[in-house]
């Protein structure tokens, strides 16, 4: 007789999970929101899904982490830089329905330069889920960040990032 469990015996406690309209726990980076669409305790600690909406004027700066990132824009318009030959800056624009996929440690940013707000799913690993909410959370504390981010804080947010190896990038030129 063997020890080993059946295969039904060994998914019986894994189930599938919904999430409503309104998806899973929300975390704020100043104006930007971030709703969790697939958390990695629900993964196997593989990958991680969230929706974002960038409200016009806002993104996040050129930086790079270990991980890939897929960006898939569900609606509106985003613009999506990323390092050319000589390693300056080239903007692309995204709308709706087209997507993006970042290499581990290839320099990127987004902004949304449009007049209307921009929604987008980002998929990857486990790993970028925890920086973002470490970033956000440190310890676990509520009220590290403010929604208006002031230089200072801008700071602490990059130091935190470092911690999860995602780093702040400059341009070559």
């Amino acid at each position: 007789m063997s020890n080993f469990p059946t295969p039904l015996e060994e998914v019986i406690h894994h189930n599938v999970i919904k999430n409503n309209k309104t998806g899973g726990p929300a975390l704020d980076v100043g104006q930007m929101k971030l709703l969790w669409r697939a958390l990695g305790e629900n993964t196997g600690y593989t990958f991680s899904i969230f929706e974002m909406t960038v409200v016009p004027g806002m993104g996040i700066p050129l930086h790079r982490h270990p991980f890939p990132e897929f960006f898939y824009v569900l609606e509106g318009n985003l613009s999506i830089g990323y390092w050319n030959n000589q390693g300056v800056t080239e903007w692309d624009a995204c709308e709706a329905g087209e997507s993006l996929m970042v290499q581990p440690n290839a320099p990127h940013t987004f902004f949304n330069k449009s007049e209307h707000p921009c929604r987008m799913l980002s998929v990857s690993t486990y790993h970028h889920e925890r920086m973002m909410k470490d970033a956000v959370h440190p310890e676990g504390r509520t009220d590290f960040l403010p929604a208006q981010l002031t230089q200072a804080d801008f700071q602490k947010l990059t130091k935190s990032m470092e911690k999860n190896q995602t780093f702040l990038v400059a341009d070559h030129a």
